[in-house]
């Protein structure tokens, strides 16, 4: 039997910023969205529709419920509810080139005070096209940084909702909680052994832009092709970590991973292309927004926050996606001691990026929210 109403986002377990989209069996003319139970917004469409994305509408930025009803002719069609949903402002979906270097943010991003031996940063704010960065074209013992390229590599992989198939669970566990076990399993479901799984990974990578990465126990023909030194913001290396082999990246290549998703959430940009559905990259943001260790950006920061730490003995990064009002940025923040690197230096040389990610990127203060007009009056049992 036909349903009657269904919505396709959003939809459990997924961030989104009021991007509302559904089928119908009879046109709908009006669709109302409530927050926690209650009523947050009503849209009245063009035209009558059975099927139709609207927004986004923005939503607060906080886990909630969503329900989306449906109303024909002032009479409710039908409605659906998603629960863990992640909301985002309006702005997230707000995505320009990276075509400008602001001399000013990349000489802040220079003189910031390195924590280690070695440190690297990367940040470009995807409303305003700008960014700068320091060191990132230096290559890093990767830690589980490289679990973010294998997520994109199996969500482009499978042909069905991550979310219902066995994938799942090992899915949550080596994001979430950065299961080495967990992450052995995903790379077996994505090539049928870890060793081919971690080349698939790569080879993903390679093709998003993110050349100076491996995620498997061996470098791939390629590994040292030519710096973009004309990249903006700069893809340069000014002091090389003397890291072990295998497994590697950059701040630009982590950078370059965690923007493939936010475009793709957004529908558009390479990653979309080679197959990673905006429900997919909506998953993604997700799990990434849920990790255990809140890593060195979102402790500084009241908005939405989606990263992937890594750490091991001489390193600790972070790159994340901060979703705020005025639209998202891409950070990164990288350290090397081969003594034993210090957490709470790399959170704070997280903070400094930050600041200089906020304020040095074309700054401009939140806005502040419109007075929220009455909603209108429905009838039936939704009203």
């Amino acid at each position: 039997m036909a349903i009657a109403f269904a919505v396709d986002a959003p939809r459990p377990f997924e961030a989104n910023p009021g991007l509302i989209s559904f089928r119908a069996q009879r046109p709908v003319d009006t669709v109302e969205v409530r927050v926690n139970g209650r009523r947050y917004a009503i849209v009245d469409l063009k035209r009558p529709t059975r099927r139709a994305t609207v927004g986004p509408i923005g939503l607060p930025p906080r886990d909630i419920t969503v329900t989306v009803v449906g109303w024909a002719d002032g009479r409710a069609v039908g409605s659906q509810t998603a629960t863990d949903v992640l909301g985002l402002p309006k702005a997230s979906m707000t995505i320009r080139p990276i075509r400008e270097t602001p001399r000013r943010a990349q000489l802040r991003m220079r003189q910031l005070r390195h924590p280690a031996t070695a440190a690297a940063a990367w940040a470009v704010n995807l409303a305003s096209g700008e960014g700068a960065s320091y060191n990132a074209g230096a290559r890093f013992a990767a830690a589980s940084t490289v679990k973010l390229p294998v997520m994109i590599a199996l969500l482009m992989q499978l042909r069905a909702d991550v979310t219902a198939t066995s994938a799942w669970g090992p899915l949550q566990s080596m994001v979430r909680s950065s299961s080495n076990d967990a992450a052995n399993q995903v790379l077996t479901l994505l090539g049928g052994s870890p060793e081919a799984g971690g080349a698939r990974a790569t080879a993903v990578a390679r093709a998003l832009g993110a050349t100076r990465t491996d995620t498997a126990a061996g470098y791939l023909p390629g590994q040292d092709r030519r710096l973009r030194r004309s990249a903006v913001p700069p893809v340069q290396v000014v002091d090389q970590p003397d890291v072990p082999c295998c497994k590697v990246t950059t701040a630009h290549v982590l950078g370059v991973l965690m923007q493939a998703i936010v475009e793709a959430a957004a529908g558009r940009g390479k990653a979309r292309r080679m197959g990673l559905t905006g429900r997919d990259a909506r998953v993604a943001l997700w799990l990434l927004a849920h990790t255990s260790h809140p890593g060195f950006f979102a402790p500084w920061t009241p908005y939405a926050t989606a990263h992937k730490i890594g750490d091991v003995d001489r390193a600790w990064h972070d790159v994340a996606a901060i979703f705020t009002p005025r639209g998202p940025l891409i950070t990164v923040a990288m350290t090397d001691n081969p003594s034993g690197a210090s957490e709470s230096a790399a959170s704070l040389y997280g903070r400094a990026v930050l600041r200089v990610a906020l304020t040095g990127l074309r700054p401009e203060p939140p806005p502040k929210p419109p007075a929220r007009p009455a909603l209108p009056e429905l009838p039936g049992a939704f009203s």
